[in-house]
């Protein structure tokens, strides 16, 4: 049964003062921790957020929105038309069909396998990846010509001459030839333009022309390894694999980001699970707090409960003001904790006061709705049972 009396004196407990300068520390300091456990628990859970967001964006920039590849063997036929029709589906922005293919590359010196990427003339990521060139340029229009990344170009010691140019080899896709005894192709490529973002990228990934490397592996006209999709977010894997099972006779799947990278997925994302457990548990640790300030509450104020009974009251009564007690101070100590790791995580971002250890690059922090939802609900829940337990036990 509804009694609103219950509620205004727990409001009435909560915001004055006992005369008891010791009780008023015990309740003051269970308020202050479970402002410390909300404000911890949103700052750290953002950090990761950030710091996941920030690595992302250098390990798997090169991977697009979304991926079409062929569920049986390596490749597979799509013509001009049904590429343009493709395009034309909303929530597609592009779609730029790519030959990868590993390669050996090699000089007098040195050698080095790398994933070549063959594409077009108005591949999405060719302004992304003009911008990161060190030297030279992005130019997939040039016949025998390669753009690769630094740390391979160092690795191979390449020099940026007219005289200098790198041996590909690659595995012949199709043999028509009886006497043809070698089961690899060789091609010289030109280097065209060293690009830079990070180490793994950069001794990954190498671009070509579609041409190059179809001359190189002896594949066949519109014949691809995969399409690459830039999407404006309004299109899934789901929704994008009903649209191409219409437009392409191959058996074709959709791939996103999470599937072209599992394994680094499924870490941070167990890694985000740990740092929420660990630090769940600094939250339940400081509603010891509470279980303190509830007890002493509930000693100080027996002498209220006569009153209660003489107006007509029952016990049970007042159980449920501490219980309520107990809830307010979560309630509104979670939102002010939530408020200060707001204010911080804000002035972060503008004014960058905490910096990653060894660098001057500003330590990234992401405040997102779901990580404020996953705080107040662990925390008041975490209250909620707290006060249950604290106000049940006190009889």
């Amino acid at each position: 049964m509804f009694k609103p009396y219950i509620y205004k004196i727990a409001l009435r407990y909560f915001f004055s003062k006992d005369k008891k300068t010791i009780v008023n520390r015990i309740n003051g300091f269970a308020f202050f921790m479970i402002i410390s456990a909300a404000c911890v628990l949103l700052i750290v859970l953002s950090g990761f957020a950030g710091l996941k967001d920030f690595g992302l964006t250098y390990t798997s920039s090169f991977d697009p929105d979304l991926k079409i590849i062929p569920n049986k063997g390596s490749y597979f036929m799509a013509d001009k038309e049904r590429l343009g029709l493709l395009e034309k589906i909303e929530g597609v922005v592009s779609a730029s069909p790519v030959i990868e293919e590993k390669v050996v590359l090699s000089n007098e010196l040195n050698s080095g396998a790398i994933l070549l990427k063959g594409v077009y003339d108005d591949y999405y990521m060719g302004p992304t990846l003009d911008s990161l060139s060190l030297i030279g340029a992005f130019s997939p229009n040039k016949p025998s010509s390669i753009y690769l990344g630094a740390d391979l170009a160092s690795s191979l010691e390449v020099v940026m001459s007219d005289d200098f140019s790198l041996l590909a080899t690659a595995a012949k896709k199709e043999s028509r030839s009886l006497f043809s005894f070698s089961p690899f192709n060789t091609k010289l490529l030109d280097i065209e333009g060293i690009y830079q973002i990070s180490s793994d990228i950069e001794k990954k990934f190498a671009f070509t022309s579609i041409n190059t490397i179809s001359s190189l592996i002896g594949l066949g006209e519109n014949s691809y390894t995969s399409i690459e999709i830039e999407s404006d977010g309004n299109i899934n894997k789901v929704d994008l694999e009903k649209e191409i099972n219409n437009l392409f006779a191959s058996d074709l799947s959709v791939l996103d980001k999470q599937d072209l990278n599992p394994a680094l997925y499924k870490m941070l994302n167990t890694e985000n699970l740990a740092v929420y457990l660990i630090f769940s548990l600094v939250a339940l640790i400081s509603m010891f707090n509470l279980v303190g300030s509830i007890t002493i509450m509930m000693v100080e104020k027996k002498k209220d409960l006569r009153v209660i009974e003489i107006l007509g009251g029952q016990k049970k009564d007042f159980n449920h003001i501490f219980f309520s007690l107990g809830v307010f101070t979560t309630v509104f100590g979670t939102i002010l904790g939530i408020g200060l790791a707001w204010l911080l995580i804000a002035f972060q971002n503008f004014y960058s006061f905490v910096y990653v250890p060894g660098t001057s690059i500003p330590y990234p922090v992401s405040l997102t709705s779901s990580n404020v939802v996953i705080v107040f609900t662990t925390v008041v829940l975490m209250g909620v049972v707290t006060s249950a337990w604290s106000s049940s036990a006190n009889k």
